[in-house]
């Protein structure tokens, strides 16, 4: 069997956020050895819902279990001096370290960056907070939706009339978490060349604004403030956007070369020499017209399938939105082995989302999510040489 690309490369994470973790799930997915870092009694993540089954313990959490398979699990309290004792023995074990606590913290512990390198000149060091290290906000806290707001993102998803929207779901922890997975290559990529570990200083505020920089960089050219362009209708008008059928709705979007495309799918190609499908300007005047003579009478009489598959059989990029349960039956997802099967100790199992991309030489594993303190023995006692009396002391102290 092929060795997965990060056999070998050792993390310690330190984080407790959700972002930090999508960091460090890349890295166990493709083989690194991820040692998670619980405070003893567990991570807060792990008492975040939903849970599996009427289960409300601490490893029944569905998000800690997608965030954290593959990883193992120490518990160590920082708090504690003889804590960091033990995160200074494993330090010059690590290639990386992440940590997502508040600016200053680290430093108070006497676990910063400029402490802890003279242990490991090659360790990189990957701090994800909410702002970074230094500005006006550093201190700030913050969660997905303020930084969604922050960002700007949120003003990208107003609706005329109504009241802005975050992107669904915790989008902006994802990308926070993906833009960190790839800072923290970069710089395991430099310290390869050179020897040399760095800080890698990340903001999620700058991360999110960076998805979609179409905006500001109209604004800093033309210093013309864009106006989305939405209206209190998320319908579609003058055969493109969203139309309802019989059964939901569909994205009509024709494409390049679309209108002839168009006028096809409408079972008249002839349609294309109308003066509606020539004339972008007077499509766009008599938007309301278009759809009621040509749209509206074609599309009411489909099932979204229906339309999708007409749609695309012509090359144009229609889609629908798909419910969770279509999504878990998708054929492409299936073809692609994308979800995967997740068994539980207790019994349980679940589908979860794998890795998003292949490489052909390398495997992803998903993994199973470690029980808090799962490898405190193998860890602190094989590897550290903590004998299990001096483990079962620092149990009834509370350190680990």
């Amino acid at each position: 069997m092929a060795e997965p690309a990060f056999s070998g490369l050792r993390v310690l994470d330190l984080s407790t956020g959700s972002a930090a973790a999508h960091c460090t799930k890349w890295f166990a997915g493709f083989g690194a050895d991820v040692i998670l870092v619980e405070p003893p009694g567990g991570s807060p993540a792990r008492r975040v819902g939903p849970f599996a089954g009427d289960g409300t313990g601490p490893d029944d959490s569905l998000s800690f279990r997608y965030l954290n398979g593959g990883k193992q699990s120490v518990t160590i309290d920082l708090e504690q001096e003889a804590g960091r004792d033990l995160i200074r023995r494993l330090l010059p074990t690590v290639a990386l370290l992440v940590e997502d606590s508040p600016p200053g913290t680290m430093s108070a512990l006497g676990l910063a960056w400029e402490e802890v390198r003279a242990q490991n000149p090659g360790l990189v060091y990957l701090s994800l907070t909410p702002f970074g290290q230094n500005g006006p906000y550093r201190d700030l806290p913050a969660t997905d939706l303020t930084l969604a707001a922050f960002s700007g993102t949120m003003n990208d998803r107003l609706l005329a009339g109504r009241n802005p929207v975050r992107m669904g779901g915790s989008q902006g922890d994802a990308i926070g978490g993906r833009v960190a997975f790839i800072s923290a290559m970069s710089a395991l990529l430099a310290r390869d060349a050179t020897g040399e570990g760095q800080h890698v200083d990340l903001s999620m505020h700058e991360a999110i604004a960076s998805v979609d920089m179409a905006a500001p960089t109209t604004y800093s050219y033309t210093g013309v403030v864009h106006q989305p362009r939405r209206t209190t209708s998320t319908r579609g008008r003058g055969g493109m956007g969203r139309y309802p059928v019989k059964d939901g709705w569909v994205d009509i979007m024709p494409g390049v070369g679309g209108l002839p495309k168009l006028a096809r799918l409408l079972g008249d190609p002839e349609l294309a020499n109308h003066e509606l499908f020539t004339d972008h300007a007077l499509r766009a005047r008599k938007a309301d017209e278009f759809d009621k003579q040509f749209m509206d009478p074609w599309v009411s009489q489909r099932t979204a399938r229906e339309v999708v598959e007409q749609g695309q059989a012509l090359g144009m990029p229609f889609s629908y939105t798909m419910s969770l349960r279509e999504l878990l039956a998708d054929p492409q997802l299936a073809a692609r082995g994308f979800l995967v099967t997740t068994g539980e100790a207790e019994g349980t199992s679940g589908t979860q989302p794998g890795a998003p991309v292949r490489l052909s030489a390398a495997p992803w594993e998903s993994g199973t999510p470690p029980s808090a303190g799962e490898h405190d023995a193998a860890i602190l006692g094989q590897e550290l040489g903590v004998t299990p009396s001096d483990i079962a002391r620092l149990h009834e102290l509370g350190v680990v």
